[in-house]
């Protein structure tokens, strides 16, 4: 611990110059969080540019920035390695806190956490991989059972005043039911009520 205070101590001290670039990006390495850049003063080219202050960590957040796009290269003129500090166009974003993370890039964000997920892209949004199908359309879920209890409803009706003739077979209690029987339900399919656009 005494060793990272002298390290902060001799980062602090006044004589130690800090510089600024502004740089186009050459190229970006995603895996090493770093980028190769050439300064708008024609200097020299700077190598292995790192994304988040401590390259050794697994956790942070980090910006990688598009190619050909500008950025602000930030280091101690005493120091080997620089930072990137700002960048004009980000290619893709990403934020890791403990087990979760988050990554945002053109082709949406994806956000994980121990026992969950959300996959939010241009077409969908899925939960936890989609194993569940689309989520339910409350309304149109609350319409079709109601078609179907009305039609039960009907025929408790039917039965509770139904009048029986004697002798005539049941045929005057048939007769009160036929409208009833007639009148099919169509079958109920998946995309009566679900929103395949939102998967679970």
């Amino acid at each position: 611990m005494a060793d990272l205070r002298n390290i902060i101590r001799e980062l602090a001290k006044p004589d130690g110059e800090t510089v600024a670039l502004v740089c186009t990006v050459d190229a970006v390495d995603e895996k090493a969080r770093t980028i190769d850049c050439t300064p708008l003063n024609e200097g020299a080219p700077l190598l292995g540019v790192n994304l988040q202050a401590n390259q050794g960590a697994d956790y942070g957040f980090w910006l990688y920035p598009e190619v050909g796009s500008f950025v602000i290269v930030g280091f101690v003129a005493d120091g080997a390695a620089g930072v990137v500090l700002s960048t004009e166009k980000i290619k893709q974003a990403e934020v890791v806190i403990g087990d979760n993370s988050a990554v945002m890039d053109a082709d949406g964000c994806r956000i994980k956490t121990a026992n969950m997920s959300a996959d939010i892209n241009p077409d969908d949004i899925i939960f936890n991989g989609g194993k569940l199908n689309g989520l339910v359309k409350i309304d149109d879920l609350t319409k079709r059972l109601n078609i179907i209890e009305k039609d039960i409803n009907q025929l408790k009706a039917l039965f509770s005043a139904g009048v029986c003739a004697p002798q005539d077979g049941g045929k005057a209690f048939i007769s009160s039911c036929s409208s009833w029987a007639g009148a099919t339900l169509t079958e109920t399919v998946r995309s009566d009520y679900e929103n395949d656009k939102i998967k679970q």
